[in-house]
């Protein structure tokens, strides 16, 4: 799924909800999963269960299942591009 679809968007250095404009304040935390990391879509499939349990809204729902199916293809379409999660970790500052 690009960063131009879904429920927020980037605008400069801050995400914006769409549906709102209301960006996320900097003292926020944000946890970001990439669709190359091994364990992502095993992540997205139970927060989705967990989310119809819950009894999210619809919308909610089927963003949720548009994400799980973004990750699928991309993995499918990707194996060598898939990660194991900290293997490419960034030197020490």
């Amino acid at each position: 799924m690009p960063m131009n679809e879904g429920k927020y968007r980037c605008e400069g250095s801050k995400i914006v909800k769409r549906t709102t404009g209301e960006a996320i304040p900097s003292d926020e935390p944000v946890f970001i999963l990439r669709a190359r990391d091994r364990l992502a879509l095993q992540v997205l499939r139970f927060y989705l269960q967990v989310a119809r349990d819950s009894a999210c809204v619809d919308q909610h729902i089927a963003g949720c299942e548009r994400a799980v199916r973004a990750f699928e293809l991309f993995q499918q379409g990707n194996p060598k591009r898939m990660k194991q999660p900290g293997i490419t970790l960034d030197s020490p500052a």
